[in-house]
């Protein structure tokens, strides 16, 4: 005889257990749904502050080359003015080194017949295009006879007849300033004729 109760209560178990699964697999399901927006949200989020970051860098390298090409620059310029004035120098050294200095009988400020020549010399020197726009400084000299007042004046008497004869060869006078070292800026130091010979003279100096 088929027991009917029986077959209800294990149907109802049965329904039971389905009832359980099912809502075990919705909530699993609703749990899913509701962790995937974070996640998604998440990586957009990572995604954008990546880009932001990327952008960030790029306008950090951009600055970084802005300013090292700014350096560069700044180093280029500053090794034009040294280079400028090295030329300078150079140029000046070159032209000094082939200005004769004059020489000068004992006690005598007039220019002997021998340095006629070499003042004229300077004066073609000082003329040329590679020298015309510097300054000429005479400086007058002196032996270590006389008082150190007189030795003063006759080596500014010195530069003075330097002067006057390079102006005569078109030396234009404005550029020239004098100055006299007397006995105090001796070319030779040892007490004898042929350091006194060395010592009465005018030497020449550029300015730019």
């Amino acid at each position: 005889m088929i027991n009917y109760r029986q077959i209800n209560i294990n149907k109802g178990v049965e329904m039971t257990k389905l009832l359980f699964a099912s809502l075990t697999l919705a909530a699993l399901i609703f749990s899913g749904c509701s962790q995937k927006n974070p996640e998604v949200d998440a990586t957009t989020g990572n995604k954008a502050n990546s880009e932001m970051s990327t952008a960030d860098k790029k306008a950090n390298d951009l600055s970084g080359m802005d300013a090292n090409k700014m350096d560069s620059n700044q180093k280029t310029k500053e090794n034009m003015n040294n280079d400028g004035q090295n030329d300078v120098e150079k140029t000046i050294a070159a032209l000094e080194a082939n200005i004769n200095t004059i020489y000068f009988d004992f006690d005598k400020y007039d220019i002997r017949a021998g340095m006629n020549s070499k003042v004229a010399e300077n004066a073609n020197i000082l003329n040329a295009m590679d020298a015309a726009n510097f300054s000429i400084k005479i400086e007058g000299n002196s032996d270590e006879w006389g008082t150190d007042e007189y030795n003063y004046a006759l080596g500014l008497k010195r530069a003075k007849s330097v002067k006057e004869a390079l102006a005569s060869y078109g030396v234009v006078k404005n550029r020239i300033m004098m100055v006299s070292y007397g006995e105090s800026n001796p070319a030779c130091k040892d007490s004898n004729k042929a350091c006194w010979d060395q010592n009465r003279r005018v030497e020449f100096k550029l300015l730019p």
